[in-house]
């Protein structure tokens, strides 16, 4: 049964930063498929990939393609005039490749714009979607392909919503049964069996900073009545989510050992990654997800000191496009190339600053030698062989028993003005209506614990309960800090 959908991106050669943007979006889905279980995998093409010869192009669009897209600013070109013919002609004939044509908001009606539309009425049944800028264009692109996904997923037996459905009951089971074994454990070792079990889930960077800037907090791992996970952030919205949706309604009378999830994110959350298991009106009618920002952190490869390069020896900081050169150097010496998890907020931003350079950080773009942090241990080969390697971190990120035993050193990354290149930390947890939706109410354990990181918090949160100033699903905390 077919797995893979084989995307083609046609239009001019000056829309490179759209393709750039395309490939990342292309990668990040297949990391979403892969956490989720989804067998779906997309592979995308462009002249990038296909040398300068026409006939490779028209081959590949007429035998290859499931699904071409086509990119227009304000007019199309006569290359991709004749690649979308070709496209429509393969369509009528084989039924592939489905057509997608996207083009960028226009002011006014002009005799190109009007040639795209008579040539899309005369040629296919395809129409285009327009877009505003980059990010709305992969939303958008996002969205088409996201269908794409789950009508090949529904061709495979099952039908998307119920897979999806069934996906997230399997999660569920498997994060209850995980979390029922812990309760077990708890119930063992700890001799107050009465409080809430505050559940820490998220990344390296966020962890190491939060203990950081408030050492009075101490190890988050050894943190009391708690636990510690570390998973990529991504996989934490869901968890959140089915916090806010299942137990909005036990307030200040939740059963005892029951988990209170707290994200420590590098991410920034924007409303839609807590809407995957509801709507909006559902969800603010129970809660909204709270979140206190709580320092920054900077991006920071980490080099091993055996590795030299023109680019980073006596240097403690290059800029992201020296990066870039380094990154490409590296793949063709043969120099291993150690990331975050697929998910995280690290990588995210990674991704995103590379994306203009032409780099796409992933197995497929750069080869084997790409792994996790997880993988650098000290009985790794890499490390016993003196092999080279660059680990993208940040400066809260980093495989700490290497780095502190001096087997590399740090190199921040800045951007093309000389600044650092930032990215937030924040803590998300839930935020349960009380008082008939003026009150946010938030567990003893919780509320101890933000007093800690910050004593305001004392006459901000009264008998467990925070004023609720509106109906977004995210409210910052740090608002009513001012």
């Amino acid at each position: 049964m077919k797995t893979t959908l084989t995307i083609f991106v046609s239009g001019s050669k000056g829309l490179k930063e759209h393709r750039l943007r395309l490939k990342a979006l292309v990668n990040n889905l297949n990391g979403e498929n892969r956490l989720k279980g989804c067998p779906v995998t997309l592979n995308m093409f462009s002249y990038v990939n296909l040398g300068d010869n026409q006939s490779e192009y028209d081959d590949f669009i007429e035998n290859k393609s499931d699904i071409a897209i086509f990119l227009v600013e304000d007019r199309m070109g006569e290359k991709t005039k004749d690649e979308f013919l070709l496209a429509t002609k393969a369509l009528k004939k084989t039924g592939t490749p489905k057509i997608y044509v996207f083009m960028r908001e226009f002011k006014e009606r002009t005799p190109e714009i009007e040639e795209v539309e008579q040539l899309l009425n005369e040629h296919s049944d395809s129409y285009y979607v327009e877009y505003s800028n980059l990010e709305d264009l992969e939303a958008k692109v996002k969205d088409r392909l996201s269908s794409e996904i789950n009508a090949l997923m529904e061709n495979m037996g099952e039908s998307p919503k119920k897979r999806i459905r069934n996906m997230r009951i399997w999660t569920l089971l498997a994060t209850l049964l995980c979390l029922s074994c812990l309760v077990l454990l708890l119930t063992h070792y700890r001799l107050n069996k009465e409080k809430v079990t505050l559940l820490f889930i998220g990344g390296g960077s966020a962890v190491s900073c939060l203990e950081e800037q408030f050492p009075e907090i101490g190890n988050v791992y050894d943190y009391e009545n708690s636990i510690c996970i570390a998973v990529p952030t991504s996989s934490s919205w869901p968890i959140i989510n089915s916090d806010v949706m299942q137990h909005h309604a036990i307030k200040n009378k939740r059963s005892t050992h029951l988990f209170y999830p707290v994200c420590l994110s590098a991410m920034d959350a924007d409303e839609s990654m807590f809407l995957k298991m509801s709507n909006r009106s559902q969800f603010v009618n129970k809660g909204s997800v709270l979140s206190y920002h709580i320092g920054d952190d900077y991006l920071a490869t980490y080099v091993k000191n055996t590795y030299h390069n023109p680019i980073i020896d006596g240097k403690d900081s290059i800029s992201i496009r020296e990066l870039a050169a380094l990154i490409r150097d590296a793949s063709k010496e043969g120099v291993m190339i150690f990331t975050t998890e697929v998910g995280s907020g690290t990588l995210t931003y990674y991704q995103k600053s590379l994306t203009p350079y032409d780099v796409t950080i992933s197995k497929e773009a750069l080869g084997e030698r790409v792994d996790k942090f997880t993988d650098l241990t000290p009985r790794s080969i890499i490390r016993r062989d003196e092999s080279p390697y660059l680990m993208l971190g940040s400066r809260f990120y980093v495989a700490k028993e290497v780095y502190k035993q001096g087997d590399c050193r740090s190199i921040k990354i800045l951007d093309e003005s000389g600044n650092p290149i930032s990215k937030s930390i924040i803590l998300y947890f839930a935020g349960y209506n009380v008082d008939e939706g003026t009150s946010f109410w938030i567990p003893d354990e919780m509320v101890e614990f933000l007093q800690k990181m910050d004593p305001r918090f004392k006459d901000v949160i009264k008998d467990n309960r925070i004023p609720r100033e509106n109906e977004r699903i995210i409210v910052s905390l740090n608002n009513y800090l001012k």
